[in-house]
């Protein structure tokens, strides 16, 4: 070997690692062997375009029907990506595509080399996503839909600068910018779904090929060498082992393939035992991350499909209940909740990947009526007709109870009409997680009612970050003003709320939750903050919120609204959304003569690094020893503007005293436009003696949560629980 000559000996790098034994190197071994370094990269780049093993994400026989296909049925998505591809072949980057991890609004340009390393405006999370190269993948789609040559050379160029500058770490580092371990994962998946758009094209030499099959080789040893125990329990430990699985299938002619697969998948069954709950969430408690670990899940499970590898059962079982609490979690307009550091995302093309991969048509109720953009270009031919031919199954169930996690949610109905209340009673998750004990978000009617304000970034350099995990940034209770879970920075939390219990029922015409934390135990008189919410179906919900305590204490509710305006009274403490010709919300107080109204602005941060103005209110109560605050949470169609008639009335114990407003309270709530009148009875203590039997309106009842119905001459008595 002549070491003088550095072109020959870069390229003799990549034989070694090489199996020269595996079918179809024959050349390719032969001028190895004869040191006829560039004849055997010219012959191992005509093996890789002739080669029909592996077979990955889409076949190169399907390109011309998923062409067709996008520009016939995806214009949109293909102008967006087609835009996105002019921009990067300026040097322009703008991180905007549906599951960016962390999207920006302003585009960074560079007129000279590229700055792998830039950081703009203090955010370090940029940097990552430059070097995460998912718009390369724009370049190949679009080189693929108009053979323009520069998207080629551009993808080319940049990649080729990228490996020259970016050398890999001699070992497992966090401290640089472009070798955490989660970027190389990430590359390894968008390298591996760009390269065959661009491999025939004139720019892509046997040279440069060379140099990138080496740096996928440096990738894949790097992943093999930098897993540690924490990422078994934490989403980076998927998104890199997925990008080491993907490595491994695609690479199978080197020597350490074999190990790096058989290494992958056993991390892949670990991290799927650990970090799934077993009702299928996430245990960081983000729908963000939820989605991003399933995708990479979904991505493994294809390939292991496509190229019959063998996995264990139980990670498909895991994948597959991902994808139903997917579709259970979604709100009625296809997108998950904000919960953590949480995005306001579509994942309907997340549930029309899972339809195809696991065939499951229940799922293929929650996707895509056809098949997207980008799963098209992950499934190609066999997926359009799949997806085309599969029938669609409504599930079997509308409320559903993730009692592991501690998610609730309420629904009428599965179209986008229905009435739908999310409640959170369940630990933290981690750095993700927020102080959002006993939140509730509300969709009715096609309008987000109330939600969660979403994460904004993850730089300390600016409060909002930190404001946006507050307690009293969710839609939940607050005692003395001080926080039950305390949030000291961007990852960093003290001491944290538990939920110390919670409670599900589900039935036909109604629905039962309720939940509690100690989050107010270390004060000095300790307060214990419970919810209840009753979905009496289809109509509204009653909010019950009860704090048990000794002495005198200030509590609020807090309600957040999407954006629009919102109109209070201070003097029936009623608040409504003033959405003209779309869907309100009205919150009408039980104990309204007792309550402070205030509505004040605020922002919400609907996507990564945007933020806009919103409105929240607040109701304030203080009282000494045990009390409630009690809502009705009314939707109104468009249009709509009567309200229900909501007053307090009297409970009395059997033998006729009044009973005391800490045991037990009622409301009637007389429904517009309707001679429906309903009662519910809430006991703050479940009754356990004889003289825990009431009588509310003249009617005796027994039981700890009681619905009264009035139509007409009739009345129905059920007892909720």
């Amino acid at each position: 070997m002549n070491v003088n000559n550095p072109i020959g000996y870069e390229n003799s790098r990549l034989f070694s690692p090489l199996n020269l034994d595996h079918p179809g190197l024959a050349r390719v071994k032969k001028a190895a062997l004869n040191e006829r370094y560039d004849e055997g990269l010219i012959a191992f780049k005509q093996y890789l375009l002739s080669r029909t093993y592996p077979k990955m994400f889409l076949c190169k026989e399907d390109l011309a029907e998923v062409c067709e296909y996008v520009s016939l049925h995806c214009p949109e998505e293909l102008r967006e990506v087609m835009k996105a591809a002019d921009e990067v072949v300026a040097q322009t980057f703008l991180f905007r595509f549906p599951w960016d991890m962390e999207r920006t609004c302003v585009p960074v340009t560079f007129d000279g080399p590229i700055d792998w390393d830039h950081i703009p405006d203090g955010d370090i999370e940029w940097a990552y996503m430059l070097n995460r190269h998912r718009y390369w993948l724009a370049l190949g789609q679009a080189y693929q839909m108009t053979g323009d040559e520069k998207y080629a050379s551009t993808f080319c160029l940049q990649l080729e600068d990228w490996i020259e500058r970016n050398p890999v770490p001699s070992e497992q580092t966090t401290g640089t910018l472009t070798w955490r371990s989660i970027e190389a994962g990430l590359r390894c998946g968008n390298w591996i779904k760009t390269l065959p758009f661009v491999i025939n094209s004139p720019h892509m030499t046997s040279h440069l090929l060379t140099k990138v099959f080496i740096s996928m080789h440096e990738h894949a040893e790097y992943l093999a060498s930098s897993f540690t125990g924490w990422k078994h329990i934490s989403n980076w430990g998927v998104l890199e082992t997925c990008g080491l699985f993907e490595m491994s299938v695609f690479m199978p002619e080197f020597k350490r393939s074999f190990h790096w697969q058989q290494l992958s998948i056993e991390r892949m069954g670990e991290t799927a035992r650990l970090q799934v709950m077993k009702d299928g969430i996430h245990w960081e408690q983000s729908p963000t991350y939820h989605h991003e670990v399933l995708n990479c899940y979904l991505d493994m499970l294809t390939l292991t499909i496509n190229n019959k590898i063998e996995i264990e059962y139980s990670i498909t079982e895991t994948i597959r209940k991902m994808a139903i609490a997917s579709l259970y979690w979604a709100k009625p307009n296809h997108r998950q909740i904000m919960l953590g550091d949480s995005d306001n995302n579509d994942i309907r093309s997340v549930l029309t990947a899972s339809a195809i991969v696991l065939q499951d048509a229940t799922l293929r109720f929650g996707g895509y009526d056809r098949i997207d953009f980008d799963n098209v270009w992950n499934f190609g031919s066999n997926g359009i007709r799949y997806y085309d031919e599969c029938p669609v199954l409504v599930p079997p169930r509308l409320s559903h109870a993730f009692g592991h996690s501690g998610h609730y949610v309420m629904r009428s109905g599965w179209d986008e009409q229905a009435l739908y209340l999310y409640f959170r009673c369940g630990p933290l998750g981690g750095g993700h997680g927020h102080a959002d004990m006993l939140h509730i978000d509300i969709h009715a009617y096609g309008k987000e009612l109330l939600t969660d304000l979403g994460r904004y970034n993850y730089s300390d350099h600016t409060p909002l970050r930190r404001q946006l995990k507050l307690c009293s940034s969710h839609n939940t209770t607050v005692v003395d003003d001080i926080e039950f879970t305390e949030v000291i920075d961007t990852w960093q939390f003290g001491r944290v709320a538990s939920k110390t219990c919670s409670e599900w029922i589900t039935e036909t015409g109604y629905d039962y939750v309720s939940g509690s934390h100690n989050g107010y135990k270390h004060l000095d008189d300790p307060v214990y903050p419970s919810r209840q919410i009753i979905f009496i179906k289809p109509y509204y919900w009653l909010l019950v919120d009860y704090f048990d305590s000794q002495h005198e204490h200030t509590c609020k509710q807090y309600f957040h609204f999407a954006p629009g305006e919102i109109s209070t009274s201070q003097e029936t403490g009623i608040c409504r959304t003033e959405n003209k010709h779309e869907a309100n919300l009205c919150i009408i107080p039980v104990h309204a003569s007792e309550l402070k109204v205030e509505l004040s602005e605020g922002v919400i941060s609907y996507e990564y690094n945007l933020v806009e103005p919103n409105y929240h209110v607040s109701y304030e109560r203080t009282h000494s020893g045990a009390f409630s605050m009690m809502q009705v949470l009314y939707p109104l169609r468009a249009g709509e503007t009567t309200l229900p008639i909501v007053k307090k009335i009297p409970v009395f114990l059997y033998t006729g005293e009044l009973a005391d407003d800490s045991s037990v309270e009622a409301c009637k709530i007389m429904l517009p436009q309707s001679d429906e009148e309903h009662i519910i009875v809430v006991c703050h203590r479940p009754p356990a003696r004889a003289i825990d039997s009431y009588v509310v309106d003249g009617i005796q009842i027994f039981g700890e949560v009681v619905l009264i119905v009035t139509k007409g001459e009739g009345k129905e008595i059920t007892v909720i629980k």
